[in-house]
């Protein structure tokens, strides 16, 4: 009843853990899709990493997983248009989008997610609480503690009042849609750079459907980005809310991102943590003038936004 459908890059050792985590769910998934990102879709990258996720699969017990992988040409990934593909390539009623860094906390994490939309038809989504490893510097376990609560969630229409732009905050870093919806409300936007995720919760949510933030299904996920690649990130951030307006109309991405600057600043301080807590300032200075760029990328010269941007190649010249 499960498609979990993954778009991989250079796949890591946190991907085989993540295969191995997969096949030794209680629920397990009944396909793995693989979207893998390759330079050249020669054909070689792709039919080893099948190869070996198969591998993977049957040694953990898992046999009776069907398994695809299928070559994305770099140059023709899109956050969205890439995971459309994969649920093509799927006929279960339930789909999981995971990213190749989630790795489940337990194994219980699909069944919880599974549970929450057959207990409830009115859901479109769930998603994963993210949480940290020991490694993680503290303004991190902040971050996802702010992010991602202990307490679950469920967002409607009547909650936008309550929760602003958290209201369609949602991550495909780990979430189930049911494909039924999915289908309907015709998935993800095509060519976008970033934030398939809430722009497809907010279109869920105005058709009256619910999205669920279920805290006790948890994967570790992370990043400890360099204050360079978090300006890239945010530039791509605010060029995704500009040019998908409807979706983000009403909603203040500043107003949310200076409370989680004040509480983390709090922290930090409270704990005499006064190294990281001047870099944590000025990352979030340069998140700041990274996203207010993005938002303005319609005045920003073509080569400037491909060195502003953690995608390049997404921008085309004019």
């Amino acid at each position: 009843m499960i498609d979990v459908i993954i778009p991989v890059y250079k796949p890591d050792e946190k991907f085989t853990r993540l295969i191995k985590s997969l096949a030794n769910q209680n629920r397990k998934p009944d396909t793995v899709i693989v979207m893998q990102t390759v330079e050249y879709a020669d054909g070689y990258e792709w039919k080893t990493l099948s190869d070996e996720i198969r591998s993977i699969l049957d040694l953990e017990g898992a046999k009776d997983v069907n398994l695809e992988v299928h070559p994305v040409n770099k140059n023709d990934f899109f956050h969205g248009r890439t995971r459309n593909r994969g649920a093509a390539y799927g006929h279960n009623p339930y789909m999981l989008f995971m990213t190749q860094d989630a790795i489940p906390y337990d194994e219980k994490l699909l069944e919880r997610l599974m549970d929450v939309l057959e207990m409830k038809p009115e859901v479109s989504q769930a998603y994963a609480r993210q949480v940290t490893d020991a490694n993680a510097p503290d303004y991190i376990k902040y971050t996802q503690l702010f992010n991602y609560p202990s307490e679950s969630m469920i967002k409607t229409k009547d909650t936008y009042a309550e929760l602003g732009i958290k209201n369609i905050f949602c991550s495909n870093v780990c979430c189930m849609y049911r494909r039924d919806i999915f289908n309907f409300l015709g998935g993800f936007e095509d060519r976008v750079i970033f934030n398939e995720d809430m722009i497809y919760a907010r279109k869920a949510i105005d058709a009256g459907y619910t999205v669920v933030y279920e805290a006790d299904a948890k994967v570790v996920h992370y990043h400890k980005y360099t204050i360079k690649q978090q300006f890239k990130r945010n530039f791509d951030i605010g060029a995704s809310q500009k040019m998908n307006r409807e979706a983000f109309e009403g909603l203040s991405s500043p107003a949310e991102g200076g409370k989680l600057v004040k509480s983390i600043m709090a922290a930090l301080i409270k704990k005499k943590e006064f190294a990281s807590a001047f870099y944590y300032f000025t990352a979030s200075a340069f998140k700041y003038i990274g996203y207010v760029l993005g938002k303005n990328y319609k005045h920003i010269p073509y080569g400037l936004k491909r060195k502003f941007s953690a995608d390049p190649s997404f921008w085309s010249e004019g």
